[in-house]
């Protein structure tokens, strides 16, 4: 009898070999995708936090670690406020707050991100969870291990001036012209749809729009976003991030410095925590 156990123990072990191994180009993505993503995953494996955080890689720049609230930002470089938006409206538990960024709003959804990290019940290898779930947070805690951020020394320092005219230049057509326009239009109508269905569901919906550097906070895409959003949700909570260019410096034509992101976390997190 115990032979005969161990030879079935043998013979159930090589079958869930060969299964992996047959699958193992689909493990691998998934796991890939993950590794690219870990804010996401982490949002898939972790409980619920109280305040998230979607935008662009404008905010993307916004670390946790600038906040004395605990945050979880789902921003994606190079991607829309609309992509985290989605993923956390398709799970049945929220967050109490969300903070939007409006800045970049022409990029649209990205429906593969949300396909892989919002709740998809007929997800396959939902078995390989477990294991997805402990390579996520080794994972992070290798590459991006939360360690106490220095706040003070930047805050306290200097404002440093960068060389970023030829990055501004660079970009200056491009937000000039009225190439995205169309797009905007019609991403501004699946933000008001997100954003209302995620407070009918009692979350709590604040809108921000990150500084941008002048000339561009006057060019057509920066005031056409600023237009669209604003007459969009005039009657939802703005923050203003008060934050003056004097105080703010760029390390391109979009994105802060390390001690600008962290004035600018602390407004926000300032403003999302008065009475």
């Amino acid at each position: 009898m115990r032979r005969k156990f161990v030879w079935v123990l043998i013979a159930a072990l090589i079958a869930d070999a060969v299964y992996v191994a047959a699958n193992f180009p689909a493990l691998y993505e998934r796991v890939r995708m993950d590794r690219m993503f870990p804010a996401l995953s982490r949002y898939v494996f972790e409980p619920t936090p109280d305040l998230v955080l979607v935008g662009s890689s404008m905010t993307f720049r916004l670390y946790e670690g600038y906040f004395r609230t605990p945050v979880r930002n789902l921003a994606l470089s190079g991607g829309s406020p609309l992509t985290g938006l989605a993923i956390v409206a398709s799970y049945e538990k929220l967050p109490r707050t969300i903070l939007v960024e409006t800045n970049i709003i022409a990029r649209p959804l990205d429906d593969v991100l949300v396909a892989r990290f919002g709740r998809n019940d007929g997800e396959p290898f939902k078995w390989f969870w477990p294991t997805r779930a402990l390579i996520s947070r080794v994972f992070f805690w290798i590459k991006y291990r939360p360690e106490a951020v220095d706040v003070a020394t930047p805050l306290q320092s200097a404002a440093e001036d960068h060389d970023i005219a030829a990055s501004v230049s660079e970009v200056a057509p491009e937000y000039a012209g009225d190439l995205h326009d169309a797009e905007m239009i019609r991403n501004i109508e699946t933000l008001k749809d997100l954003v209302h269905r995620l407070e009918r569901r009692g979350c709590r919906i604040v809108l921000f729009e990150m500084p941008f550097r002048p000339p561009l906070n006057a060019s057509h895409f920066a005031v056409l976003a600023r237009t669209l959003t604003r007459s969009a949700f005039p009657d939802r909570r703005w923050i203003d991030i008060g934050a003056s260019e004097r105080e703010l410096r760029w390390v391109d034509a979009s994105h802060l410095d390390e001690r600008s992101a962290l004035i600018v976390a602390r407004e926000l997190d300032r403003a999302i925590t008065a009475p």
